[in-house]
């Protein structure tokens, strides 16, 4: 059973989705022009919250973060399975990671409501996405470590810096928020970037999947 493909869909599928919905926001004239990794001139938020933009982004982030639900399963089965791991790190790693799914469900669900309930609902759902989904990759590159095979493959290696360089941002940009009155450039850089990162690391999880060494045996009840 091919599951590489899964996530290697995941990251891919959310990756188009985000800066297809800047483009289409951009020809409806709902964002500004710039290039928004750098400039910050608008959020991920804004790009899929009006239009037909609107739209797009919840026909594809909808799917997108029932389908991480299922990686996480999917992931603490495989690690079960092939890994000498602790079983408990392996529990909180797919807890956190369907919470942060089900956060990221949240989010999109109530993306483009007015309200200013509504709008505490997708920071909620953003902020937690984030912080399960990342707490998710970590704990899955810790055990994932412990098996000297993929240790040593380049796809495990790019994982790991992936999510080292998440945890650098995080801490290097954290201090500005306190010495810049206007930040709302520095946010929007930054949900731009780890947003991308995020999911490039389940491009990277899907080239890793391929391998003899981690793949999910799929037990028959028939015989």
């Amino acid at each position: 059973m091919k599951l590489w493909v899964l996530p290697f869909f995941i990251g891919i599928l959310a990756i188009f989705s985000g800066n297809l919905a800047y483009l289409v926001s951009l020809n409806e004239g709902f964002v500004d022009a710039c290039f928004p990794y750098l400039e910050g001139c608008t959020s991920i938020s804004k790009t899929g919250r009006n239009g037909l933009a609107s739209i797009l982004f919840k026909l594809t982030i909808l799917p997108v973060m029932t389908l991480l639900s299922a990686y996480w399963i999917i992931s603490f089965t495989t690690l079960k399975q092939n890994i000498l791991n602790k079983i408990l790190r392996n529990r909180v790693m797919m807890t956190s990671g369907l919470i942060g799914s089900l956060f990221g469900i949240l989010y999109a669900a109530f993306l483009g409501s007015d309200g200013d309930i509504y709008q505490l609902l997708r920071r909620f759902g953003i902020y937690f996405f984030f912080l399960g989904t990342y707490i998710a990759q970590i704990l899955e590159v810790i055990q994932l470590s412990t098996n000297p095979i993929i240790k040593e493959s380049n796809s495990f290696q790019l994982m790991k810096l992936v999510v080292i360089l998440i945890g650098l941002i995080i801490l290097i940009s954290t201090p500005f928020y306190g010495f810049l009155e206007d930040d709302d450039w520095l946010e929007n850089v930054l949900e731009w970037n780890i947003t991308f990162l995020i999911f490039f690391y389940f491009i990277l999880s899907g080239v890793l999947w391929r391998k003899p060494t981690l793949r999910m045996k799929i037990k028959s009840n028939t015989n």
